[in-house]
């Protein structure tokens, strides 16, 4: 592009353009070469706004050189870069680069996350960094053959949403153009141009268009064009609508035939209040799901009524807790049991919920038990191969449809059967213009020859369109006798019902061309289904191909565009394609590759908000687990720690750190025996060390994250370097270490400041201020947190600016400054609602609780404390729990309720002692001293008092609490040296708070 076309786009134009040919839109335009400096600068465009590592720019800069050799190199081509015309901004310290300039490819980015999808599709202008490559760089050749993909894949996508949208775009034509030029063959955007000349009546055009496509279509993969685009030149057809819009299942008729007896019994069964397990028995492909799905939008009485969770994919009862708490919208938490939770977000309100496809879950029995006793109100309908055998199991034993008798063989009895009606509506829409009545007696021995297993049924009606009804019937029956003959045959079925399934899937492989057994065979690899690009990448279908699968059945596709197999198709396949091992690993390796990048993708965007992380991954948790697993056995460090932070987010997004934990620590076994790879454990020790910390594992955590600092250092990661610090921090002030926590947090925040990473500072600066604060150094923490606040703020993180006001109003509260405490904690509770962060309202209602309680109106503070305690019970925080508790023990005894304090600081130090925080129990020791001292115990209110200040884990404002309230009683010499000699020890203390404080029967008196 020459400069005058470059300062024509400027206007309104990012300054520096990556979507096409690089040029930085500055005056005059600098256009790029393929150059180191050039190369330099595009690399950090596409990176704009993050730290790249110096090592990593050298490697892909100069693979062939040392490490100390490229980045020399390096800094000389900075310098040459720094010095082109309109280059400002480069940012460098000692170990990475950064670039933080508007590009057209960041405008994508948001114009996408924002919703507007012909913004983004109209930035690309051709090949992401177009003409910079080096023949002579393999490594710079792969980066930028993976960025290309990546966003290929990405506008792709966006373009195909303008091209189904319901609104159709005015660029639709063009839009279509531009993906026929990535992808001559893409079906939605052959249908949409053929729609655009249908919609201007040049029917011939459009003709000429269809033929053409036909042709190739023929000419590389021996297919037709799909059903859809098909419909469109039949002569019925007069709206062309259907030709852009993502492929289903098309059918004249609903998805769903037949089954009305079995349909009415079990919506009879399952309104019934005292019925709360049914499970449809039979064998696979017989139609259970489909009926299970029939059922449940017959009884549901609204969405929220009626669950639907896919079993298939999953491999525990683990993911299923996770699956079947994110389809009820229950927030998993750390430390509640799942089942109780889920039991209680329901309630009273009737639910019924489908468990699909549960025959390989051993532990199911027992999962449901504890299900239905937690949750009362909830009504299980199960589809599965086997009995669960439980006392409380309705099982429903499902059956084939129903097959003309020798009595009901004419057209209009044969009509009235499921099987037949199943056949001819299949048919009907493999093949418009299906006449029933010419081929009855060739439906007839079809349906008998499938034994009315619809499945069997589906597929044999799809081959319509290859071989008239006689010739399937005839093909059915020998394939059938030859696997009665010769049982022991490779295709023989495992078991009887199977028989007449078996034969059919084993002719529709055979009617298959090689380009789609190919197809067929490679998708196999997927688990739990898969998406239009994920074919395309892993299994190199192409969309005419996936709209072929689907007319002929053997695939499914949703309303969504996600496409399915049928456990027994995708068993058949992946048997096929395990006979080629070469070609099986091929795919395995490319599913691993592709699901890293997705997760690498889902991590990089996540911002502030990871629902979308853990909700893209609840429905890839299959192809998720398979692929980690893959790259972990295959020693893949690279895929493995591309995918580590996606995953850390989604564990701790879904309360389940102890699966995430023993997920990361698998991958350690592993790595460790087989590779010395310090840059992949710092990693995975990274995030094992955080969740440890979670899990209150903090001996472990210290000791996993440790290890992890010295082997990021060791590896020049400075990343995980910094995480591993944070983390060893925090597990030493979850010790009461504060000291030693002090170091750790210094380091990570030196690395942050010196790498400019914003996130990194903001939180180091908070953990600092909580260790300044429990050391008694108020000043130190208030001036972290102030700093922090700022910081937050900037990058948008509305959570870390509420835990900042919350530990502000703490320094104050530290401080006996309780009324200026007031105001921050009023501030974050209004952050809160504002942006709902449910998360941290039972800390703020504490807070003010603790306040209105100093500050003597105790009705308030009553209210505040009960809205923490039900809070914090709810989201499982117990140690907001715990303070409340004490507290309100406190109010007690201010009113002279002695007892009642008793009883609620004896269960305060019940959940305390069982959990050795000796914090909690430092604090409970202190409100029992002043519960002594309002009962008219001085001196054994001045003994506990003694014992909170010279107790080695206190920290500061406890310390300094129990001395000022020891003062306020004005005790003589004398009385001191007695309080000294008999200063209780923490263990006879928790066992006199276990025992209600013996203020049972005290005398009530006024404070």
């Amino acid at each position: 592009m020459d400069t005058e076309g470059l300062q024509q786009q400027a206007f309104g134009a990012p300054p520096m353009l990556v979507l096409g040919p690089p040029a930085l839109l500055a005056t005059p335009a600098l256009a790029f070469a393929p150059e180191r400096r050039f190369q330099l600068l595009a690399v950090l465009a596409v990176r704009s706004g993050q730290w790249v590592p110096r090592d990593e720019l050298a490697a892909l800069l100069w693979p062939e050189h040392a490490n100390a050799d490229a980045r020399r190199n390096l800094r000389h081509v900075i310098f040459k870069a720094r010095a082109l015309a309109g280059v400002k901004g480069i940012e460098a310290t000692e170990h990475a680069l950064r670039w933080n300039i508007s590009t057209d490819l960041s405008a994508f980015d948001a114009a996408l996350a924002e919703g507007r999808l012909l913004e983004a599709v109209a930035n690309r202008r051709g090949a992401l960094l177009a003409g910079i490559d080096d023949p002579a760089n393999a490594a710079l050749g792969d980066w930028l053959a993976t960025e290309r993909s990546r966003f290929d894949a990405r506008w792709q996508q966006a373009a195909h949403e303008l091209l189904t949208a319901a609104a159709p775009s005015p660029r639709r034509a063009e839009i279509a153009q531009q993906l026929l030029g990535l992808d001559p063959i893409d079906e939605l955007a052959v249908g949409a141009l053929l729609q655009a000349e249908l919609s201007l009546d040049q029917r011939a055009a459009a003709e000429r268009r269809y033929r053409e496509y036909a042709n190739q279509l023929a000419a590389e993969y021996g297919v037709e064009p799909s059903r859809r685009l098909r419909d469109l030149f039949a002569p019925s057809t007069s709206a062309p609508d259907a030709a852009g819009q993502t492929p289903t299942p098309a059918t004249a008729t609903p998805r769903f035939i037949g089954r009305k007896v079995e349909l009415a019994a079990l919506t009879d069964l399952l309104t019934m209040p005292a019925c709360r397990l049914v499970t449809i028995v039979g064998p696979g492909g017989i139609g259970k799901s489909d009926l299970a799905a029939e059922v449940l939008r017959h009884i549901a009485a609204s969405p929220a009524a009626g669950v639907w969770v896919e079993l298939q994919d999953l491999v525990d009862t683990a993911e299923l807790t996770s699956r079947l708490a994110q389809r009820l919208g229950v927030t998993m938490t750390d430390a509640r049991d799942p089942f109780e939770l889920i039991g209680k977000h329901l309630g009273s309100r009737r639910v019924h919920c489908v468990l699909d496809n549960a025959e390989h879950l051993n532990e199911l029995p027992v999962w449901i038990e504890r299900l239905l006793l937690a949750a009362p109100s909830l009504a299980l309908l199960v589809t599965s191969r086997t009995r669960l055998n439980l006392a409380t199991e309705q099982p429903f034993v499902l059956a084939g449809l129903a097959v003309p008798d020798e009595e009901s063989r004419d057209l209009e009895a044969a009509s009235a059967f499921d099987a037949v009606c199943l056949f001819a509506s299949r048919a009907a829409a493999a093949q418009p213009g299906f006449d029933l009545a010419r081929h009855l007696p060739a439906v007839l021995e079809i349906v008998e020859a499938a034994d009315g297993m619809p499945l069997a049924i589906e597929l044999a009606a799809a081959w319509v369109r290859l071989l008239p009804p006689p010739e399937i019937a005839r093909e059915l029956r020998d394939s059938i006798d030859l696997l009665e003959r010769d049982p022991g045959s490779p295709g023989a079925p495992a078991r009887p019902e199977h028989r007449s399934l078996s034969a059919v899937l084993d002719r529709s492989w055979a009617l298959l061309t090689p380009a789609e057994r190919d197809a067929m065979s490679a998708l196999a690899v997927f688990r739990g289904g898969f998406s239009r690009a994920a074919a395309a990448a892993v299994a190199g279908t192409s969309m005419p191909l996936l709209s072929s699968l689907v007319d002929k059945s053997l695939l499914t596709v949703s309303e969504t565009g996600r496409f399915g197999m049928h456990p027994i198709i995708a068993a058949q396949a992946l048997l096929r394609l395990g006979c080629d091992a070469q070609r099986m690993r091929g795919c395995q390796d490319r599913h691993a590759a592709y699901y890293a990048d997705l997760l690498e993708d889902l991590a990089h965007g996540a911002g502030v908000d990871h629902a979308p992380v853990a909700d893209r991954l609840d429905l890839e948790i299959a192809n998720g687990t398979a692929a980690w697993a893959h790259a972990i056995a295959h020693g893949e460090a690279a895929l493995v720690a591309r995918s580590i932070e996606a995953w850390r987010i989604y564990f701790e997004s879904r309360g389940q750190p102890d699966r995430g934990a023993a997920h990361f620590r698998a991958a350690l076994a592993v790595t460790g025996a087989e590779r010395n790879d310090d840059a992949l454990a710092a990693r995975l020790r990274a995030a094992l060390s955080r969740l440890l910390v979670r899990l209150a594992e903090f001996e472990g955590a210290l000791s996993v994250a440790r290890i992890g600092a010295d082997q990021a250092q060791r590896a020049g990661d400075r990343r995980a370097l910094a995480a591993c610090l944070s983390n060893s921090g925090n597990a030493l002030c979850a010790l009461g270490q504060w000291a030693e926590a002090r170091t750790p947090f210094e380091l990570a925040l030196a690395i942050g400041r010196e790498d400019g990473i914003r996130a990194e500072v903001g939180a180091a600066l908070i953990n600092l201020g909580i260790v300044a604060k429990k050391e008694g150094r108020y000043d130190d923490a208030l001036a972290s947190y102030l700093q922090a606040i700022d910081i937050e703020r900037e990058l948008g993180h509305h959570m870390a600016v509420v835990r900042c006001l919350n530990n502000i109003a703490g320094v104050h509260m530290e401080r006996n400054q309780w009324a200026q405490a007031r105001p921050f904690m009023e501030r974050g509770l209004q952050l809160c609602e504002h942006q709902r962060l449910d998360a941290m309202r039972p800390y703020l209602a504490f807070g003010l609780g603790a306040v209105q309680l100093e500050l003597g109106d105790l009705s308030t503070a009553e209210t505040r404390l009960h809205q923490a305690l039900d809070r914090a019970r709810s989201a499982a925080i117990p140690v907001v729990a715990l303070l409340a508790e004490a507290n309100l023990a406190r109010i007690e005894a201010r009113h002279g309720h002695f007892a009642a304090a008793g009883e609620r600081l004896a269960a305060a130090a019940r959940e305390a002692s069982g959990r050795n925080w000796v914090n909690q129990l430092l604090h409970q020791a202190l409100f029992l001293g002043e519960c002594c001292f309002l009962a008219g115990l001085r001196e054994r209110a001045a003994k506990l008092w003694q014992m909170v200040a010279t107790h080695p884990g206190s920290e500061a404002g406890l310390r300094d609490s129990a001395l000022r309230w020891q003062a306020d009683l004005a005790l003589t010499a004398g009385e001191m040296e007695l309080v000294r000699r008999e200063t209780p020890t923490l263990e006879a203390t928790v066992h006199c708070l276990l025992r209600g404080g013996d203020l049972a029967g005290k005398p009530a008196t006024t404070s």
